[in-house]
């Protein structure tokens, strides 16, 4: 598991690591300078007589670009500084650290300047500003970001110091215009802004690089995480077990024409380890599902009266999910909302579940459920009558909010999905691919949840981990196919 941390969380572990671990702020901007270096050096872009060009600002970031600049003259490379305000406006660790230049390379002088020259670079390093922007780009330094931008276009590699300069740090908003880096190197954690969009569009390849701020650093424990790749996996199995002992999905699911929904469901909870899966649908559907998921039990229900199996349903399952091609019809209206006001049983409710809870979300909070919801910004926006826009702008705080105000956890799905604790607990799953933007992705993540609930998961932790291999599997599927190809069985097909 690794911290993903807004600005000011970084701004107070860089102060404390300082002021009480007592590690100087020199000895941290030192360590910076030798981690970009190291990881130019990792990536093979250092090249004998290229031309290179750093842009420095006026705070601990530029001081970073300008001791980057010293280290790289130390390895026998010039790179050319520029401080687009003028070096009158470095602070003192900038005017040190330039100091230390000069008096290494005495030559560095001739190549040093404030104005951006019409030339060409092989290597941009972007060290303009770095965590603590919030506000728009003005002046020159929008026209040197503008510039960078130029120069990537041309060809050269950028790369960015902690954030690519204009996006936010906290929300990964774009402050009217960003550098397009194809490295970004970051200290000691992640932030938001690199890993939420647009600002992860920005980033090119991340990586975290440790500089003396650790864990040991942080004024307290940040609510955001993420997994890291060999957190994800499956429950684990017992050799002295049996069907039972991995759990029971209930699986409420199709409608007249909208059988697919159902299967992939159904499959992709057998996939993710549950032991048995019973499928609660329409009538119309027994035979589909008993061809093509004869590992399934089905059981159907009559428009007139779609209540009538659930008691019996209930009594046999650990974990209930429904909404995948529920439809919104009275049938499906009376199902969800018996099922959210009859069972204390886990509930994942996805699709036209979601779409008829909307029509009365304090129906959620008189449930004695732990209820999981996963909309799509479509559906959330929907629940809350909150703008689309509003909500892909703020992601993390709409399903904060949410699971809070109704005590559920809530999976907010889009290009990075955000999923929420009623504790206030975020979890940002970090991989996926857009081949996972096909019809049925979003039934296949309803079964893998509703699976890891039945094998004895928690709702936040299922959730988690099941966004986690859902995406896993979606990435493993484009290896083998390519993105665009990628169809929801072949998630499936990869779920191990």
């Amino acid at each position: 598991m690794e911290y993903i941390l807004t600005a000011e969380e970084m701004r107070l572990a860089d102060e404390f690591t300082s002021q009480k671990l007592h590690v100087p702020s020199n000895v941290l901007m030192e360590r910076a300078a030798l981690s970009l270096y190291e990881a130019l050096k990792e990536r093979d872009i250092l090249k004998k007589n290229m031309r290179i060009l750093i842009l420095a600002g006026p705070g601990n970031n530029g001081a970073d670009g300008i001791a980057l600049a010293r280290i790289l003259a130390e390895g026998g490379f010039e790179a050319e500084l520029i401080f687009p305000k003028g070096r009158d406006s470095l602070n003192e660790s900038g005017r040190n650290q330039l100091e230390a230049l000069l008096a290494l390379d005495p030559k560095a002088e001739e190549r040093t300047g404030s104005l951006l020259k019409g030339e060409e670079y092989d290597l941009v390093v972007d060290a303009i500003f770095g965590n603590a922007l919030n506000r728009p780009l003005e002046g020159v330094y929008l026209e040197a970001v503008r510039s960078i931008n130029d120069l990537h276009d041309k060809g050269a590699f950028v790369c960015a110091v902690d954030i690519p300069t204009g996006i936010n740090a906290t929300d990964g908003h774009v402050c009217g215009m960003a550098v397009s880096a194809d490295l970004t190197v970051t200290f000691a954690f992640k932030k938001l802004g690199n890993v939420l969009y647009p600002g992860a569009g920005f980033c090119g390849e991340v990586v975290v690089k440790n500089i003396g701020i650790t864990r040991r650093s942080l004024v307290k424990k940040p609510s955001c995480f993420a997994l890291e790749p060999e957190d994800i996996t499956l429950p684990e199995r017992i050799r002295y077990s049996n069907k039972g002992t991995y759990g029971k999905v209930l699986l409420i699911a199709g409608s007249e024409n909208m059988a697919g929904a159902a299967v992939l469901g159904a499959l992709s909870s057998l996939k993710s380890g549950c032991g048995m899966v019973r499928v609660y649908t329409n009538e119309k559907n027994r035979v589909i599902l008993q061809e093509t998921v004869p590992e399934a039990i089905v059981s159907t229900y009559d428009e007139t009266a779609p209540e009538a199996g659930l008691e019996d349903c209930f009594n046999w399952c650990d974990v209930v999910a429904m909404g995948p091609g529920l439809s919104r019809s009275n049938a499906a209206s009376a199902i969800v909302k018996y099922v959210l006001m009859h069972t204390d049983l886990p509930v994942v409710a996805d699709a036209d579940a979601l779409n008829i809870i909307a029509d009365e979300p304090d129906i959620l909070t008189s449930s004695n459920s732990d209820v999981v919801i996963t909309p799509h910004v479509g559906e959330m926006s929907r629940l809350t009558g909150i703008s689309k826009r509003d909500i892909a702008d703020h992601l993390p705080e709409t399903a904060t909010d949410f699971a809070k105000s109704y005590n559920v956890t809530c999976v907010l799905k889009d290009a990075r999905t955000v999923i929420a604790g009623s504790d206030g607990r975020i979890c940002i799953n970090l991989n996926g691919n857009s081949g996972m933007a096909t019809a049925g992705s979003g039934d296949v993540l309803t079964g893998i949840i509703a699976s890891l609930l039945a094998q004895g998961m928690d709702a936040f932790s299922a959730s988690f981990m099941g966004c986690a291999i859902h995406g896993k599997a979606g990435d493993r599927a484009s290896e083998k196919l390519s993105e665009a190809p990628v169809i929801a069985r072949d998630i499936i097909n990869e779920i191990r």
